[in-house]
């Protein structure tokens, strides 16, 4: 989404259109690249992300908490994932491919066992592992996001973490 497609649907004031571009704008990339991971398809990623400031914006009013903008906008992308993931398995197969994924300087996406063993994991588990250390947040915070217990979360950390571990060791 561009500025300018922004600005149309922001609030009126000028002042608050400008703090919400610039918001959206600051966490446009670490919603990319969590939205990379959960994916595994960098069209599909930047759709998501898209869809996600759109519903954001039209859902503004009901942020409680400006300073929890990073955790509500996580919240509703994850959300946006698996609906669109339950919606589209009843249409079609899904054979997702691996799109670039970059990460603080380290060249993921050209790794193509590091794809391989993402690609393998269930896509919870790949969201939970995205939001809680490429997203930075915290197990509860990611509990939240993804609408389960902490015990799950941290579950499904720990299942991902092995299963990356062993097949990483393994090609």
């Amino acid at each position: 989404m561009d500025t300018a497609q922004v600005t149309e649907l922001a609030p009126a004031d000028s002042r608050a259109r400008d703090a919400l571009v610039a918001e959206l704008e600051e966490h446009g990339p670490m919603l990319l690249v969590a939205a990379r991971v959960i994916t595994l398809d960098n069209d599909e990623a930047q759709d998501l992300v898209q869809t996600t400031f759109e519903i954001a914006i039209r859902r503004l009013d009901g942020l409680r908490e400006p300073r929890a903008l990073r955790a509500w906008l996580l919240t509703i992308q994850t959300r946006e994932a698996f609906r669109v993931v339950r919606r589209l398995r009843r249409l079609v197969s899904l054979d997702g491919h691996v799109g670039e994924i970059a990460v603080g300087g380290i060249d993921v996406a050209g790794r193509a066992d590091m794809h391989a063993a993402l690609s393998r994991l269930p896509r919870r588990t790949r969201a939970a592992i995205a939001l809680y250390y490429l997203a930075g947040l915290s197990v509860p915070e990611t509990a939240r996001v993804m609408g389960v217990s902490e015990n799950t979360v941290k579950s499904q950390l720990k299942t991902g973490l092995g299963r990356l571990r062993e097949d990483l060791r393994d090609d």
